[in-house]
């Protein structure tokens, strides 16, 4: 086996080694790779060197990918893009631009694609261009979130089911969507207990597209997301990623959450492409 894992964190995240995902990748090794997900939720894979061809081979080895939608400058493609730079020109585009403000919400804590009917699997995101400061990415569990949990409140959760709606979790920024944009998206229902087929750990499906729980009233329902989301995103939880050019991070969008770190669009460039895998039950 060529794969090494350093884990990061107690029981969430690992640095992966030794491997090429660019090239012919053996499946033996896939498989590795594959396992070591399901265990850490967040892999990180340095001095990688993909390209758009070489990212959609690899993470359709994960499964069916997503088109990306809506706002993203990307959108009609199997990417979504997080820069500040014009997908034509390749400048720098002005910070009060449309795309810079919808991408504003990437900086709360979130789970990609939780307001999609069909969920994510994963998230594989590859650092192309990176400015010499700023624009981290942060990382948590909501697995270990459930884990910490009282019993009886365990209990209460279970069956309860949420709806996720990004015309919510934009407007919480100030980012409006057109109305046709906003009826191409509808909010879409998760139970908010996840269970991993592979290992039969749960997990919560939270974060800032969680609008409200199924039958609750509002002022209950909020209260309750909103104390999971603090719970799980203590800052002795959290996992920081600096990024360097070339590195690729991929996480389970059924136990984790995510959020960008700011930096200064102003001054600095910046280009990161994301691939989202499918979530086939």
């Amino acid at each position: 086996m060529s794969l090494r894992i350093e884990p990061l964190m107690p029981d969430f995240a690992a640095r992966i080694e030794g491997l090429d995902i660019a090239g012919d990748l053996p499946d033996a090794d896939f498989r590795d790779l594959r396992g070591a997900f399901e265990r850490h939720s967040v892999l990180v894979l340095p001095s990688q060197t993909l390209d758009e061809d070489t990212q959609i081979a690899f993470s359709r080895r994960f499964g069916p990918l997503e088109n990306t939608v809506s706002s993203n400058p990307a959108a009609g493609s199997y990417f979504a893009r997080q820069s500040n730079l014009d997908i034509k020109t390749g400048e720098a585009v002005a910070l009060d631009d449309r795309r810079m403000r919808y991408q504003q919400a990437n900086m709360l804590w979130h789970t990609d694609s939780t307001f999609k009917e069909t969920q994510s699997l994963c998230s594989i995101l590859s650092a192309r261009e990176v400015p010499p400061e700023g624009g981290a990415t942060e990382f948590v569990s909501t697995r270990a979130a459930y884990d910490g949990l009282p019993d009886a409140l365990k209990a209460e959760l279970e069956g309860l089911v949420v709806e996720h709606d990004i015309v919510y979790s934009r407007r919480t920024v100030g980012f409006e969507f057109t109305p046709a944009e906003a009826a191409a998206m509808p909010p879409a229902r998760h139970p908010l207990v996840q269970v991993n087929p592979v290992t039969g750990r749960k997990s919560l499906l939270i974060g800032a597209h969680a609008k409200c729980i199924v039958g609750w009233p509002e002022d209950r329902s909020r209260q309750l997301l909103d104390d999971l989301l603090e719970a799980a995103t203590r800052p002795e939880n959290v996992l920081r990623h600096e990024w360097a050019t070339g590195d690729v991070v991929i996480w389970d969008n059924r136990a984790a959450l995510h959020r960008a770190a700011p930096f200064d669009a102003a001054k600095h460039r910046r280009l990161m492409q994301r691939t989202t895998v499918s979530l086939v039950q």
